[in-house]
């Protein structure tokens, strides 16, 4: 998040900001971000499970 006293920052009105390419842009920014911690996890060779158990709790 963009602090308003960085020099970077450029303020655009609610008129002018379009929703749609501004969502599409969050879903590429998370699609890419979840693409490269899936291929990271490859790399390690590590897989991620959960063990599920029914009607008796986990050992702690």
């Amino acid at each position: 998040m963009k602090s308003i006293l960085d020099p970077t920052f450029r303020y655009t009105s609610s008129a002018n900001t379009d929703l749609r390419k501004t969502f599409a842009r969050i879903r590429r920014e998370s699609r890419r971000q979840a693409q490269a911690t899936s291929a990271r996890e490859e790399d390690d060779g590590v897989k991620k499970v959960t063990p599920i158990f029914r009607g008796q709790r986990p050992a702690a």
